[in-house]
């Protein structure tokens, strides 16, 4: 099944965000629906944070009242204050409680900047809880190659979670990818659609977003001469990539992971996809959505 390579994230379970997210933060009603149709169709990780608002507690409620349960990503944040903030075991066995499973996949610091700062001061405790399968996996996100490749080198270091899409693709990122991988890390790919930028009308694209329009037409073109949509496009890139080992999705409504769903059943895009791995954004600050000035 070719959806259990998907992660669904949750950011929008709390917090209003993506620039074509028009429907702001999901009820908790949405989430169950989402939640038990993305179960039902293989999922089996979700991604989540102590920074995405609320996002955690909402799991925790799906998880118990729910017979299912998910796998859980979550990340630490230094900028989010909890009562444990520094005293990184019981951060995250609060982080477990609150989610309502009883341990995690994967337990990840949120920046590259963070882990910079913050690794070697919890490196024993959380090997320690590495040792007893209260995570199974240590990681970082992060965001340019350099931080990539300053990453893989230290063996506690399993999981790292970097941007991949049709333009940060494998053009920019296949090379270090590879590098991750001959290590043994585990690779997840958040950004499939770049925030829904990939969605967005080239007369609505302002600000800074102005340079990527011819970017942005030649893939609309290249959608258009093979009558696909965007969605099928923009989420089997990633999904097809060996080196690739989950996908990171979210979603403001069920009809949204309806369509990504369906998106999958796609096929016969390896032509598609080697037009897609010789785009090369100039302006590389702007697969950054932080640096977006529209």
């Amino acid at each position: 099944m070719i959806t259990n390579k998907l992660i669904l994230g949750t950011v929008q379970f709390g917090l209003n965000y993506g620039i074509n997210n028009k429907l702001g933060k999901v009820s908790e009603e949405s989430i169950r629906d989402i939640l038990d149709v993305a179960f039902a169709n293989g999922i089996q990780i979700l991604d989540t944070a102590e920074a995405y608002g609320n996002s955690q507690e909402r799991i925790g409620n799906y998880h118990r009242n729910s017979e299912n349960t998910f796998d859980i990503v979550t990340k630490f944040h230094s900028a989010v204050k909890v009562d444990s903030s520094f005293d990184i075991k019981k951060r995250v066995l609060g982080d477990i409680h609150i989610l309502g499973v009883e341990n995690l996949y994967g337990y990840m610091f949120h920046s590259f900047s963070d882990f910079e700062k913050y690794f070697d001061f919890f490196k024993a405790d959380l090997i320690e809880l590495k040792s007893k399968g209260i995570i199974k996996k240590i990681g970082v996100s992060v965001y340019t190659n350099e931080e990539l490749e300053k990453t893989i080198d230290i063996s506690e270091v399993e999981l790292i979670q970097l941007p991949y899409n049709l333009f940060d693709n494998d053009k920019l990122r296949g090379e270090s990818i590879q590098k991750a991988k001959q290590k043994g890390v585990e690779i997840h790919t958040r950004s499939a659609f770049l925030q829904g930028l990939f969605f967005k009308s080239l007369e609505t694209i302002t600000g800074n977003l102005v340079n990527l329009k011819d970017d942005l037409n030649k893939v609309n073109n290249l959608i258009e001469s093979n009558e696909l949509s965007m969605a099928s496009c923009a989420l089997n890139y990633p999904v097809s990539k060996n080196h690739i080992d989950k996908v990171l999705i979210g979603v403001d409504s069920l009809k949204q992971l309806e369509e990504n769903i369906n998106a999958l059943k796609t096929t016969d895009l390896e032509s598609v996809f080697k037009e897609i791995d010789q785009i090369e954004i100039k302006d590389k600050q702007l697969l950054n959505p932080s640096l977006w000035k529209i």
